[in-house]
C-alpha cells in the first residue's frame, strides 16, 4: 500500500468508460459527464504516436479534452493474450502513482468496459496492486447493438437466446453457438476469418439473413448482408450477427434506402 496515500487518507478512482462502437453521437450523457469531471483521460493505443479508436471518439465529441495514451498490446492469438496481460500490468503500474495522488482517471474503451475490454485487464491489476483504489465503470453502446439498429434487425424476442462469442482464436465457439437455432449469434473479432465464418453459417443453414458491420463510425463504414461479402478478410473488429431461425417470420435488413426481407421457412 502506498504510504503517501495513507498519510493523505485519500486514494484516487479509476473509471472505465465505454465510448460506443465508433460514432461519437453514441457517447452517453453519463459518459460525457464522467469524462468532463475526470482529472485525466487515459486512452489505449497500439503505439504512442498512433491515435486509438476510443481516443478518436472522445476527440470528436469533446475536442477540449486531451487524452494521455497508454501503449497496449492488442495482437490476437495465444501469444497475443499473454502480451495483453503483460501490457495491462505495465499500464496499471504506470497509472498507480496518479491514482495514489488521489486523481480520478477515466480510461476510455470501445463499446462497453465490461465486455471484451482492455479496461478489465488493467482494472484487475490495479485492484491487485492497490485494493483501496475505487474502480467503477460507465456502460457504453456495443457494436452489435449499433449493427442491429443500422440494419433494422429484430435481434431477440420472447424466449430467444443470445450468444456473444469471438473468433479471436478460431471459430469453434461460433460453430457450437450456431447449433442453437432459437438463439441469435453475435460474432466479434472475426474479420480475419470471415471466409471460415461464412462456411460455418452456410453449413448451419444460417448464412441467409446474417448481417455484418465493420468500421462503424469511420470512413469505409459498411453494414450489409454477409453473403454479399466477397473478400477473404475484412477489418479485424467486424461484427457479425446471425439472427435466430424463426418460422413464419420476416428478418428485416435495412441500410440507407435499401431494404431486403428474408423469409425463413
Amino acid at each position: 500500500m502506498n504510504n503517501s496515500a495513507v498519510k493523505q487518507g485519500k486514494f484516487g478512482q479509476l473509471i472505465g468508460i465505454g465510448v460506443g462502437p465508433g460514432n461519437p453521437n453514441n457517447l452517453t450523457l453519463r459518459a460525457i459527464d464522467a469524462l468532463k469531471s475526470a482529472d485525466l483521460v487515459i486512452a489505449p493505443c497500439s503505439s504512442s504516436d498512433t491515435e486509438g479508436r476510443a481516443e478518436g471518439i472522445v476527440r470528436q465529441a469533446l475536442p477540449q479534452i486531451k487524452c494521455q495514451r497508454v501503449v497496449f498490446d492488442m495482437s490476437p492469438g495465444e501469444t497475443g493474450v499473454q502480451a495483453r496481460k503483460r501490457g495491462a500490468r505495465i499500464a496499471a503500474q504506470n497509472l498507480l502513482p496518479l491514482l495514489n495522488e488521489g486523481k480520478t482517471l477515466a480510461f476510455v474503451t470501445l463499446g462497453d468496459p465490461n465486455v471484451f475490454s482492455t479496461f478489465s485487464l488493467i482494472a484487475s491489476v490495479v485492484a491487485e496492486l492497490e485494493p483501496e483504489i475505487k474502480i467503477s465503470t460507465v456502460p457504453g453502446i456495443m457494436a452489435f447493438q449499433e449493427v442491429a439498429s443500422m440494419s433494422g434487425l429484430n435481434l431477440l424476442d420472447e424466449t430467444e437466446k443470445l450468444f456473444l462469442v469471438t473468433a479471436f482464436e478460431g471459430i469453434t465457439d461460433v460453430e457450437e453457438s450456431l447449433e442453437h437455432r432459437n438463439a441469435a449469434v453475435v460474432i466479434y473479432k472475426g474479420g480475419r476469418q470471415i471466409d471460415k465464418i461464412k462456411t460455418a453459417l452456410q453449413e448451419a443453414g444460417r448464412l441467409e439473413g446474417t448481417v455484418v458491420g465493420e468500421l462503424l463510425g469511420l470512413d469505409g463504414e459498411r453494414v450489409t448482408m454477409l453473403e454479399s461479402i466477397s473478400e477473404p478478410e475484412i477489418s479485424y473488429l467486424a461484427t457479425v450477427i446471425a439472427p435466430p431461425l424463426r418460422k413464419d417470420d420476416d428478418q428485416i435488413f435495412q441500410t440507407g434506402t435499401n431494404k431486403k426481407r428474408v423469409r425463413i421457412d
